[in-house]
């Protein structure tokens, strides 16, 4: 007999007749935790709800395993096995999801409430954990959710890379390593985030038995650091994730939360385990956006880096709003006094006054030239980092320092930069002042959040402790960034730090899109990030451009047609955005970007909320050429109610003119259209044909191929 704690829809809260066994789910998924005097709280199993699968913990030893969670007290590990006592027990719901609480005496020291929280629709639990202690010690390395699961026969680990050390960086030699999809045997496996939460891997780890089928996936929702522990264990396996990089000093009575960490299950191969991530990503992640978005956007950066002015940048404006550009984003060097060199857009980092002798008219009066074009307006910015050369309103005192030594990044070599220490309350109030007065001084629609270093502050006196200061940088990020969208709800934050090496999920909850890679050539790269990122995180959030590029000519010419389609449609299955000069353009080259552009906008509610197939493995592209060797790629976008999709081709020149290709997520029963835009050619196959017999190509002499499905009544 169970009795309903709390419900929205289809998600609940209920507890058996024991008062100590809880499940907590909705109509996919489903977790029971108990508890037991002498045992503490365990995991007593997962089930799929969707298809039956139940996942039972861990036997070790005889002993039944299912810790739910795993944290670092003065440097003991203590989880939830480890519980002395249960002190209460609640659920709530709000109008998205509902909430268990169960709070617990850990070790006899510490109060821990670990909370789980499941939404009507999602087949996705969430998880944290809040610790307050009656005692004072030093908190580490914390994994808000441990997965220790039997029946997974020889199970496999799949996960996406990071950017590998650098936003522009490529090895000498190699497998071409940034968003590169990982799937290995899983023995032991130990994996961690570098020096950012993105710069080796990604946090978002898939669980899949050697058949194949039903699968789980877990991630942590964290900007700082972390360290991840795979492990096979008999016919299952064990995950656990920490969020790390601090060790947190508390006091007794005070309350710490953790980063969120979740689980979800998926049936099928890794697409459809990425199906499961991004509804999650888009239901509960990542702020509302506007029902046009993503914006198509032209940038200024690789065109003209710093030299900029009103005289170079209205031509380009106009010609944007001709091809069809939606906002219009000043990246760095529109302030004072930023040089007119190179890519030195340090100088005059913090001072934040608009140049006057770049935007002679003021800012603000470009900003109402481009709206009065048609688009939005945008600005790059980089709060976490000053010129230390320049006065600006910041103190020197709130500079971040390393064992009493300023943390000043050594590039560009010409300029000298300090790192603010977001962690100090001061900090936080000054950058949401000055960033407001900037939005509502430029009626900016879009803001560019850049972060192009790192450090960790050790000062005891910012707000944070010698040894936390990592943590609460990127909290006060957040809690920055919080206030920026209450303030304006309509402004669109993008997520930049480096060439992309802080795209976590929770700066996703915090912004509305991820700059992917500074990496931007040749197509094949931005096809190969895409491929990957587009696991862990929706299409509409990956933000790419089409820039300049002596491999890639869209000023020559002699460049075909087909080859700056295949261009611009490498760009197309994310955000879509361009960084070129547009006056040196060819007018194919013009008159191709506007179709594409058009293109995109139909497409774009498509991509925004169906499928995502890679219909093709990702090529393995080796350093240095990132050569294709002949290989072809495919990704398709197929809507929900499978009524109609988008495929993209492409081919390696060298490679053979046609193959067959078998499309994924239609309906058998149905008839499709199948256009290819090229060829203007039109035909029809059952679903069932398309996906089992496949779709011949012939590309001819093509090297891309744009194909719209549509499904006949």
């Amino acid at each position: 007999m169970q009795q309903v704690l709390a419900a929205c829809g289809a998600a609940f809260v209920s507890v058996e007749a024991d008062g100590a066994t809880w499940r907590i789910g909705n109509e996919k998924i489903q977790k029971t935790v108990a508890w037991r005097d002498g045992e503490g709280l365990r995991l007593r199993a997962l089930e799929h709800r969707v298809t039956g699968k139940k996942w039972r913990p861990l036997q070790f030893d005889h002993e039944a395993a299912g810790d739910e969670f795993l944290f670092h007290w003065n440097e003991s590990a203590l989880s939830g096995c480890r519980a002395s006592a249960l002190e209460s027990a609640r659920a709530e719901a709000d109008e998205r999801s509902v909430t268990l609480a169960l709070a617990l005496q850990v070790d006899e020291s510490l109060d821990v409430t670990l909370y789980q929280r499941v939404y009507a629709e999602l087949a996705v639990i969430e998880q944290w954990l809040e610790i307050a202690p009656r005692r004072g010690g030093t908190l580490s390395r914390v994994a808000p959710l441990t997965l220790g699961v039997a029946d997974l026969d020889a199970p496999t680990l799949h996960w996406v890379r990071g950017l590998q050390n650098h936003g522009a960086g490529m090895p000498e030699r190699g497998p071409y390593p940034a968003y590169r999809l990982c799937s290995e045997p899983l023995g032991e496996l130990h994996l961690h985030s570098g020096l950012r939460s993105t710069w080796h891997e990604i946090p978002w780890f898939v669980l899949q038995g050697a058949a194949g089928g039903e699968g789980l996936f877990v991630g942590l929702s964290y900007s700082g650091r972390w360290s991840a522990t795979a492990r096979s264990r008999g016919r299952g396996a064990t995950l656990e994730l920490f969020s790390d990089g601090y060790a947190t000093p508390l006091r007794p009575g005070e309350r710490w939360s953790s980063p969120v960490s979740f689980l979800g299950f998926f049936c099928g191969d890794l697409d459809d385990a990425a199906h499961a991530q991004h509804a999650y990503v888009r239901c509960a992640v990542v702020p509302p956006t506007p029902e046009d978005f993503p914006w198509v956007q032209y940038n200024t950066w690789f065109a003209h880096l710093v030299d900029i002015d009103e005289t170079i940048l209205r031509p380009e404006a106009e010609l944007a709003a001709r091809l069809g550009v939606e906002v219009f984003v000043i990246d760095a060097g529109w302030w004072e006094p930023s040089c007119r060199t190179s890519d030195n857009f340090t100088t005059g980092l913090g001072v934040w006054r608009p140049s006057a002798e770049k935007f002679p008219g003021g800012l603000p009066a470009f900003g109402d030239f481009v709206r009065s074009l048609g688009m939005k307006f945008g600005v790059w910015v980089e709060p976490e980092r000053v010129d230390l050369r320049q006065e600006g309103t910041w103190r020197l005192d709130w500079l971040a320092r390393h064992r009493d030594a300023i943390i000043s990044p050594p590039w560009p070599p010409d300029t000298v930069s300090g790192w603010l220490c977001f962690g100090h309350p001061e900090v936080q109030a000054w950058a949401i002042d000055w960033i407001s007065r900037l939005v509502s001084d430029v009626g900016a629609d879009w803001l560019k959040w850049d972060s192009n270093w790192w450090g960790v502050c050790t000062c005891a006196h910012h707000g944070h402790s010698a040894t936390d200061g990592e943590f609460h940088q990127v909290q006060g990020v957040h809690r920055v960034m919080c206030e920026l969208r209450r303030r304006f709800p309509y402004l669109i934050i993008e997520n930049c730090a480096g060439g992309g090496v802080r795209s976590d999920f929770a700066m996703l909850a915090h912004t509305h899109i991820t700059w992917l890679h500074d990496a931007s050539t040749p197509s094949r790269r931005v096809r190969f990030h895409l491929a990957g990122a587009t696991h862990p995180f929706p299409p509409e959030l990956c933000n790419t451009w089409i820039v300049d590029a002596e491999d890639e000519p869209l000023t020559e010419p002699t460049t075909p047609r087909h080859q700056i389609d295949a261009i611009l449609r490498s760009r197309m299955f994310g955000a879509f955005g361009l960084s070129a000069r547009l006056m040196h353009w060819t007018e194919d080259a013009f008159q191709a970007m506007q179709k594409a552009i058009a293109q995109y906008k139909r497409l774009r509610p498509l991509l925004k909320s169906g499928d995502f197939y890679h219909l093709l493995p990702q090529i393995d592209l080796q350093c240095p050429d990132l050569d294709l060797q002949g290989r072809w790629e495919a990704y398709a976008v197929i809507a929900a109610d499978r009524s109609q999709g988008t495929v993209w081709v492409f081919r390696d020149p060298k490679g053979e003119p046609g193959r067959r290709l078998h499309l994924r997520g239609l309906d058998a029963m149905r008839t499709y259209a199948v256009t290819d835009i090229d060829a203007a050619r039109t035909v029809r196959r059952s679903g069932a044909a398309l996906m089992e017999q496949g779709l011949a190509i012939d590309l001819g002499e093509h090297i891309s191929a744009l194909l719209l499905l549509e499904a006949e009544p």
